[in-house]
């Protein structure tokens, strides 16, 4: 679903110059050079987040390097460290409550138990990631959920490794996306946590895990008419990570990311990942005026019977 348009051109050794500035050894020179070169085969979308923005941002490029020098943290913590490589990762935002009601005390417990159920039984292979400021980690006792089961792990937004205090700067709904940058993270998966793990969706993850794309994105009810919701979304990072890692970016700068304060977060996945339109996907005969047949070859291979879009 990426495309490619053609490349601005700059003066590329300015930009390596740039890079270079603030390091005090040469060997991340030939690292900059690497993680530029294949950065700027990449520039897609004029909407998104552009190449340039990247290169001309000594910062963002910084944290780049130190993410790829530093691949065995983890954006979470140390004891997300200790999982290795190759994880896969439920990742959801945790703040409030007075942003929302759903983190409210009582709220959360309800909601929390059944959705670490759910993906214990339909996702065993992955671990939930819960990130939140010290506040509500403190207020809400998230500390005592990896007692509960193993596959959590919880990630202080005041202290992610490599970045530090992310929420001096970036948007609670933005929390969840920052395994997109993680190297120790092989899929990703963005919920909310009022949305239940259903075996429906089960299936239609593993049939993703075993294509080639890049991108899943899921419509689960026919007003949902966004591109891309924020909590139903799976990325393959390890198919084209430095791809990955171009689009998520924003995630790192301080300034741009500011416009997504106001605006959602699906309109951020919307600029960077939905270059076009696709068929959504209803397993059930809805007859909703607003949906029309599927056709079969944007159907699931077993599941033919999906037919409304």
């Amino acid at each position: 679903m990426f495309h490619s348009h053609s490349i601005k051109q700059f003066n590329y050794r300015h930009v390596l110059q740039r890079c270079f500035i603030g390091f005090d050894h040469k060997r991340y020179f030939l690292l900059c050079i690497l993680l530029l070169c294949v950065i700027v085969l990449f520039h897609s979308n004029s909407n998104a987040f552009t190449t340039t923005d990247i290169l001309e941002n000594e910062d963002i490029c910084s944290q780049l390097l130190q993410i790829t020098l530093h691949s065995n943290r983890t954006l979470c913590s140390e004891s997300a460290d200790r999982r290795g490589k190759k994880q896969r990762i439920i990742s959801l935002s945790i703040f409030g409550p007075k942003e929302n009601s759903l983190f409210a005390d009582d709220n959360f417990s309800q909601l929390i138990t059944p959705l670490i159920h759910e993906a214990t039984v339909l996702f065993p292979k992955w671990t939930i990631r819960l990130y939140a400021d010290e506040l509500t980690i403190s207020r809400l006792n998230l500390q005592d959920l990896p007692r509960i089961s193993k596959n959590i792990d919880i990630c202080n937004v005041n202290q992610i490794p490599v970045l530090g205090d992310v929420d001096a700067y970036l948007s609670g709904k933005l929390w969840r996306f920052l395994p997109a940058l993680d190297p120790t993270v092989e899929f990703v998966s963005s919920r909310d946590l009022d949305s239940p793990l259903t075996h429906r969706e089960q299936i239609v993850i593993e049939e993703f895990i075993n294509s080639p794309y890049l991108f899943l994105t899921m419509r689960d009810h026919p007003l949902h008419n966004v591109p891309v919701l924020g909590g139903l979304w799976t990325a393959a990072l390890n198919r084209n990570r430095l791809l990955f890692l171009r689009l998520f970016s924003i995630l790192l700068d301080r300034t741009r990311v500011q416009q997504y304060i106001l605006k959602k977060d699906q309109n951020l996945l919307e600029e960077l990942v939905w270059p076009k339109d696709m068929y959504a996907l209803f397993p059930v005969n809805d007859q909703h005026e607003i949906v029309i047949p599927c056709p079969q070859q944007c159907r699931p291979k077993y599941h033919p019977d999906w037919t409304y879009c």
